[in-house]
C-alpha cells in the first residue's frame, strides 16, 4: 500500500506548472492543498489551469493534470456545499443547507470527455498514455451520496492524494521518468494555453491507441 503524501509548509513549485492562476478562490485553495502535499520526487509532475483544443476545434478547460505513482490524472475541482445525490436518470443534485436544490447534470461524464480528448491529443503527439478522470470535491463537509461507479471516480482532496500515491502494476498507468518527460513534451507539442487565450493553431488529430481507457 502506498504512503500518503504528508502536508508540508513549503509548496512544491519545481514540479508544478501553473499555466494560469485560477480566478476562483475555492480552486486556488484546493490546488494549494494538493501542491503542498505533492512530493518533490519522481514521478510527480503537475500542470494547472490550462486549455486545449481538439482536432475538430472544440475547447476544453482543465483544472489540474498530474502524474503520480498510480498514473496520469485529469482532475476536475468542485467546491459544493451541503449534500450531493444522483437522480434515477443519473443527474447530480446538490442540496444546500438552506434546502435549495441545484442540478449539475453529469459532471463526471464531462470530465471523462475531457480526459478522452486529451488522451487522443497526447497519442497523436506520440505519447500513448491513459488519462484517468477524477472529480475532486474540495469541500470536506459535503455529504457525498452517489452510486458506486460514480463514487469511485469522485474523491475528496485527501482521498485523491491517497489514490495518486498508490503504486500500480498496470503498464498503461505506470509513470517512469521517460514517460513523464514524454508527456511534458507532448503537452508542449499540442500547445496547452491559459483558459482565456484564443487558440487558433493547427491541432494534431488521430484516434487513441487500443486499450488506453483512462476510466479503467
Amino acid at each position: 500500500m502506498g504512503t500518503k503524501p504528508t502536508m508540508r509548509t513549503s509548496l512544491c513549485t519545481r514540479r508544478w506548472t501553473a499555466v494560469n492562476e485560477s480566478t476562483y478562490g475555492h480552486e486556488r485553495s484546493a490546488l494549494e492543498r494538493i501542491r503542498a502535499a505533492m512530493p518533490d520526487a519522481d514521478p510527480w509532475r503537475a500542470w494547472s489551469n490550462f486549455s486545449f483544443a481538439t482536432a475538430t476545434g472544440r475547447l476544453f478547460e482543465v483544472d489540474l493534470l498530474i502524474t503520480a505513482p498510480s498514473g496520469l490524472y485529469l482532475v476536475e475541482l468542485k467546491s459544493w456545499r451541503g449534500r450531493l445525490t444522483a437522480t434515477e436518470s443519473g443527474c447530480w443534485v446538490q442540496t444546500k443547507d438552506s434546502n435549495q436544490q441545484i442540478t449539475h447534470g453529469r459532471p463526471l461524464q464531462l470530465t471523462l470527455h475531457k480526459s478522452t480528448a486529451l488522451e487522443r491529443l497526447l497519442c497523436a503527439a506520440g505519447e500513448y498514455v491513459a488519462v484517468r478522470p477524477v472529480l475532486c470535491l474540495s469541500n470536506d463537509q459535503l455529504q457525498i451520496e452517489l452510486p458506486g461507479r460514480e463514487r469511485r471516480h469522485t474523491l475528496t482532496v485527501d482521498s485523491l492524494l491517497e489514490r495518486l500515491s498508490r503504486p500500480t502494476h498496470n503498464a498503461c498507468h505506470r509513470m517512469p521518468r521517460s514517460r513523464v518527460d514524454g508527456i511534458e513534451r507532448a503537452l508542449a507539442s499540442v500547445g496547452i494555453a491559459p483558459p482565456e487565450q484564443l487558440l487558433s493553431a493547427e491541432w494534431p488529430g488521430g484516434e487513441p491507441a487500443p486499450g488506453l481507457s483512462g476510466i479503467a
